[in-house]
């Protein structure tokens, strides 16, 4: 499966087609969001102008997202549980949401950096890492303890 990188200069272009990502419209993506039915609350603030947002999401207690995003841009920022993905692709937002809520999130430990990975159906494995610092969030504690578990 190939390996999609958080960082923006490996980030630009679909891995399956190898054009650019397309930009998004704002209103198209909340109303694509709110259609999913993966959210119980959907709130969009504007935070500066002329056209940056952060749509904020909640999915359950457990499942509380913001995705920042210009209007017009073709990558967001999400955060969960003060973690920041960056650089994802807003065409793939939704995707990429469904997958940390279905907990299909890789986290491992290198040394002192935690890898983490979300799989993005026909585009491989959204990547990114941090300094470890002996603290997980608790969603990277259960995908820790998932991935560590023997298979049958």
């Amino acid at each position: 499966m190939a390996r999609w990188q958080e960082n923006r200069r490996h980030a630009e272009r679909s891995l399956r087609t190898g054009e650019p990502w397309p930009s998004v419209d704002v209103a198209e993506f909340v109303a694509e969001v709110e259609a999913s039915g993966l959210f119980e609350e959907v709130e969009v603030v504007p935070v500066a102008p002329p056209r940056s947002f952060d749509l904020r999401l909640g999915a359950s207690e457990d499942h509380f997202f913001i995705v920042m995003l210009v209007d017009g841009s073709d990558s967001c920022r999400i955060v969960f549980d003060d973690y920041v993905f960056d650089w994802v692709p807003t065409c793939l937002a939704l995707d990429f949401l469904r997958a940390v809520i279905a907990g299909e999130v890789e986290v491992t430990q290198s040394g002192r950096h935690l890898l983490v990975g979300v799989p993005l159906a026909g585009e491989g494995t959204w990547r990114d890492s941090r300094v470890f610092r002996g603290g997980l969030e608790p969603w990277e504690a259960r995908a820790m303890a998932r991935d560590r578990a023997p298979e049958d």
